[in-house]
């Protein structure tokens, strides 16, 4: 990770000196473009023990606009994927005995309300050397959970594991904090942790009850996996059957993603056909 960002630094900090439309005297920049890497982490049922996942498994861009002086938006979309497996539960619990486990590559699209703790001051390269913020919104995300059989990958969402058929993609809604860190007047490093509550608990393919009907003999194997460890737990082994309980329907899944981004300042010229710049003596700090 530590060579991903020097190097993604160090293409940033060229392109930005190498091109004279970048130069500090330009006039005030509300909008800025976003680039980073980061981890993420799945919450539900097979993510008995809560465990943070610390692994590079999401990319994302955006584009940033300062709108008043506390008051910005971010338009951002991102690929990510996480996963889950009762491998990592407990021995002898319901889980290890369920021995279900999913992986999702996904796609999110997201609009962010920011408030900055801080106020504005002034012009783009007068801005705090650390700058805190919170944000929330809306996404939108397409899910595909999929397991492993027989050498194989399935899509679960077609299998119909607990015999409910339900979408591809599902709305989110974020919430979390950030901080930007101010490297030259042209270029931020972003740290950030949002909290994503999904309006599904099929994240997983884990929700409610075994399914009693199955498409064929490949999805009833998918739907109950118990045999595969064996007998963990007698009294487990024996609770698991067509119709019985399978998961939790009263709590929807959900995620946690921390990301860290370069943030470029764009020139508010960069798209004209001229790309001319205002120019104006900049204040002194």
């Amino acid at each position: 990770m530590r060579k991903f960002l020097t190097v993604l630094l160090t293409l940033l900090s060229s392109a930005i000196y190498s091109q004279n439309f970048l130069s500090w005297q330009y006039s005030d920049r509300y909008f800025s473009f976003t680039i980073g890497t980061g981890a993420s982490t799945y919450f539900g049922e097979l993510n008995s023990r809560n465990s943070i996942n610390d692994e590079l498994s999401l990319f994302n861009v955006g584009i940033e606009a300062r709108l008043l002086n506390r008051v910005g938006a971010r338009i951002e979309a991102s690929y990510f994927s996480f996963n889950g497996s009762d491998k990592n539960a407990a021995d002898s619990s319901f889980q290890r005995q369920r021995n279900l486990s999913f992986d999702s590559r996904n796609l999110h699209f997201q609009f962010h309300a920011i408030y900055y703790l801080k106020p504005y001051q002034g012009d783009y390269y007068k801005r705090w050397n650390f700058d805190p913020y919170l944000f929330s919104g809306v996404g939108y995300m397409k899910y595909n959970p999929t397991a492993v059989l027989g050498g194989e990958r399935y899509a679960l969402r077609e299998a119909q594991t607990e015999g409910v058929e339900y979408k591809k993609w599902v709305t989110t809604v974020p919430v979390g904090l950030g901080g930007k860190f101010k490297v030259n007047e042209f270029l931020n490093v972003n740290l950030e942790v949002s909290y994503h509550f999904a309006f599904t608990d099929y994240l997983d393919d884990v929700s409610n009850t075994y399914g009693t009907e199955f498409r064929n003999t490949t999805s009833q194997l998918l739907s109950d996996r118990k045999d595969e460890v064996g007998v963990v737990n007698p009294e487990f082994y024996d609770q698991i059957e067509p119709g019985a309980q399978r998961g939790n329907p009263g709590n929807n899944d959900s995620f946690l993603q921390i990301s860290l981004k370069a943030e470029i300042y764009l020139p508010p010229d960069l798209f004209s056909r001229k790309n001319k710049a205002i120019i104006k003596k900049p204040s002194a700090y």
